[in-house]
């Protein structure tokens, strides 16, 4: 009598377990570029130090306005683009990460229209950003970034140099190469979508602030999509420095010619860039029927994938950190916490 094996009786023998390997080597991904968010964190932290470790340090950061831009220059090329440099050579090493998308756009006519449409975008994040604040102004949340008076912004030519380079260049390429570049680029495997979302997560919870987390998550969002549809991480940048130089352009213009011009300024270039910005939408849209379909990636179906990356040790502890300073930032949020744990001690304590 011939015998039957069990594979033919049950099928073709498969793991229990499908993607346990991937799902394994997908936190490992997320564990090293979690490596540097710490280094950013722990970065942040000694040149804190340093800024409050003498008081006459401390007061030319708060009212010299090109030593406060040193410093911030420093910070981001320091605490931004050393620890994600050596972690994508890392990931390179190992394999979970391909080349950086560096080169030209894979349609020329498509990357210009995002440009302006991630401009355009930008407004509209801004203005659903200050109705949210306000929303939360409304039941007594203030931030203390909103509040923040930044020093008086010189005019000189160096002055207006320094500034365009410490706050729209080296933000654009030094944080569109951490966060569309090493982090979004190594999870691109695990679909196009997931990847933008969870870089874009990051990334608004890197600033850590009330006014700012937002605001960065959907423009994340938005250079997420260009950079993987145009095929160029240039585009992210393009808007990326364009954004970040209307606001530097604000500051100058609002010295030199008071603060109205400034705001009228920004005003006008905004809504101006919103408008066309419609309407390149209108135009990619029609050149490009389907335009939010993405590569869904080889492990589409994988569960877990977001408790995967978040739940990786160092990602873990970098997003505890970034939630903590967002709360610190909420007026009056550090004296309800100490006053709650003195009370649970009490309580505690007294029984």
């Amino acid at each position: 009598m011939e015998q039957t094996s069990a594979s033919a009786v049950y099928g073709e023998h498969r793991p229990l377990k499908p993607y346990a390997k991937e799902q394994k080597q997908l936190m490992l991904t997320a564990s090293v570029f979690g490596i540097a968010l710490l280094a950013y964190i722990a970065g942040n932290g000694l040149i804190s130090m340093f800024l409050t470790s003498d008081a006459e340090i401390y007061n030319r950061y708060m009212n010299d306005e090109l030593f406060a831009l040193a410093m911030n220059m420093l910070n981001t090329a320091f605490c931004v683009f050393v620890p994600f440099a050596f972690v994508y050579f890392l990931l390179r090493r190992f394999k979970r990460i391909d080349e950086l998308p560096l080169g030209g756009a894979k349609d020329s006519y498509n990357a210009v229209l995002l440009v302006f449409i991630g401009l355009g975008f930008c407004y509209i994040a801004n203005l659903l950003t200050s109705y949210l604040t306000m929303f939360a102004s409304a039941f007594g949340i203030e931030s203390y970034v909103a509040n923040y008076t930044p020093p008086e912004t010189q005019t000189g030519a160096f002055s207006v140099g320094m500034q365009i380079l410490g706050y729209a260049v080296l933000p654009a390429l030094f944080e569109e190469f951490a966060y569309r570049g090493v982090i979004m680029q190594s999870l691109r495997r695990y679909g196009d979508w997931f990847a933008i979302l969870m870089s874009s997560f990051l990334f608004g919870l890197m600033h850590g602030n009330l006014v700012q987390v937002p605001f960065a998550f959907m423009v994340g969002i938005l250079l997420g999509y260009c950079t993987v549809a145009s095929g160029t991480m240039w585009v992210g940048i393009a808007i990326h420095f364009g954004n970040n130089l209307i606001s530097a352009l604000q500051s100058i213009i609002g010295q030199a010619y008071g603060e109205a011009a400034g705001y009228a300024f920004v005003s006008g270039a905004m809504v101006a860039l919103m408008l066309f910005g419609v309407v390149c939408a209108v135009l990619y849209a029609c050149r490009n029927r389907r335009f939010f379909r993405l590569n869904p990636g080889k492990y589409r179906f994988m569960p877990h994938k977001g408790a995967l990356v978040l739940c990786a040790p160092s990602v873990l502890v970098a997003c505890v950190y970034f939630c903590y300073i967002t709360l610190m930032d909420i007026v009056g949020f550090y004296d309800w916490f100490m006053q709650g744990v003195m009370n649970l001690t009490k309580t505690a304590f007294m029984g």
